[in-house]
């Protein structure tokens, strides 16, 4: 459940660029085509369409108002049910309506022009995108959210996912010394514009007798930096993100783990255990990674006066491997156990466990081949809200941030993310095959 707009918006972004920097730098690069030529096409396209996205964003006046209405009563779906200004389309059924909100977004100009309307085509220009928020209600208290975005990022195949994926995994298997001298050397102009949001403090690499590496990294993340050119996201970075802790463990049905990823006091630890670019237990005998694994999540934040969030959430997570496809899809049908303030200790909490009945909530992040021969960057997050007191009032807990987030902190993000990737496009300009 989304609380915080910059958790997921600029830190994924950044996680972008920044595994390539972290990782094998030239190598990583050089695997998103068949040649170096294809590889940085095909690089400076997927940066430039997540540049292209952050380049001074504008909505229009129904999308404008309708994502804050959205925001503010998410988790209280009737106040937005009956309200036909904020959908592009409706439909009646037995319990009411369905209703869509669809968005056209791409650069007009110099702006990146988000545009409600209904019956948007799949994206098929580098940069633009499409957006898709559907509502329906499935009982007197039980709502559905399904939201779905396609962003087209150039010709790549998706199957070079898997390519860059193993060529920074391989890349990491080195002396920390060479590691760094190869994204300072290499990617010099996005190491200094990710430097201002993460710094990589340490890199440890300790070989394995069978061959494998283990790799810890160590990554601060602080908004000390942005001060001076991006106060009010520096603000929102030090108020919300800082004191956010969150880990993302992957294993599988032994109880292997296999990826390992937590923040705590502004400090992110990575470890995993590769060999020839292929993930192994990080604990145990080598063997290949099922496609199959189960997802452990812990996630705690503070808004307001309040430390709020869940630990021991637990999903699948299935690694999507098809001709046309490569993506993660991450389904959770286990209630975890809530963190929350003591004066929801009265309020009725079985609504908590409503999103995880039935088919669960889902999370997908991928890349599918789209028309005109563009790969399509792709995310959709399914998740069934009971409306109750203690669903409302995380609503209006998680719209405080959102109000701290929209306008002055959203834009500067955006430049931000913008600068960085404007950053990374430079550097794989330079890049050769030596």
């Amino acid at each position: 459940m989304r609380l915080l707009p910059t958790s997921s918006t600029v830190l994924l972004a950044a996680a972008l660029i920044a595994a390539t920097t972290v990782g094998g730098c030239r190598a990583a690069a050089l695997a998103y085509g068949p040649d170096v030529a294809a590889a940085k096409a095909n690089a400076d396209a997927f940066a430039g369409a997540i540049e292209a996205r952050f380049t001074h964003v504008a909505r229009n006046p129904k999308f404008s108002a309708a994502r804050m209405r959205i925001a503010r009563y998410a988790f209280a779906p009737s106040k937005l049910g009956s309200d036909s200004s904020l959908w592009t389309s409706m439909r009646t059924t037995r319990l009411g309506a369905d209703r869509d909100l669809e968005v056209q977004a791409g650069l007009s100009g110099a702006q990146y022009l988000f545009t409600a309307r209904p019956a948007v085509p799949t994206p098929v220009k580098t940069g633009d995108s499409r957006h898709l928020i559907e509502l329906e209600q499935l009982g007197e208290t039980d709502w559905a959210w399904r939201t779905r975005v396609d962003h087209a990022i150039g010709p790549m195949l998706p199957g070079r996912a898997d390519d860059i994926t193993r060529a920074l995994f391989l890349s990491a298997e080195r002396p920390p010394a060479a590691v760094r001298v190869d994204y300072r050397a290499m990617l010099p102009r996005t190491t200094d514009a990710l430097g201002r949001l993460l710094t990589i403090d340490s890199i440890a690499t300790a070989p394995q007798s069978d061959g494998s590496t283990l790799v810890t990294l160590q990554i601060t993340v602080s908004g000390d930096r942005l001060k001076r050119n991006f106060p009010a996201f520096a603000k929102y970075i030090s108020k919300y993100v800082e004191p956010a802790s969150y880990r993302y463990r992957l294993s599988d049905r032994t109880g292997s783990d296999w990826f390992d990823a937590e923040a705590r006091n502004q400090l992110l630890t990575v470890r995993f255990r590769s060999h020839d670019g292929q993930l192994q237990p990080i604990v145990g005998a080598a063997r290949r990674m099922p496609d199959t694994l189960q997802i452990h999540v812990d996630a705690l934040a503070k808004i307001s006066f309040f430390t709020v969030g869940v630990t021991n959430m637990q999903g699948e997570f299935v690694h999507t491997k098809n001709a046309r496809e490569r993506g993660w899809a991450m389904h959770f049908t286990k209630d975890p156990e809530w963190h929350l303030p003591l004066i929801t200790e009265r309020l009725l909490r079985s609504p908590l466990r409503r999103p995880f009945e039935g088919k669960g909530m889902l999370f997908t992040l991928g890349l599918r081949t789209g028309p005109a021969g563009q790969t399509l960057l792709t995310r959709e997050f399914d998740m069934i809200v009971r409306e109750s007191a203690i669903m409302r009032f995380l609503g209006n807990l998680g719209f405080t941030a959102m109000s701290d987030y929209a306008g002055k902190v959203e834009d500067e993000e955006s430049r931000f993310i913008a600068e960085s990737m404007a950053a990374f496009r430079l550097d794989v300009a330079t890049l050769t095959s030596k």
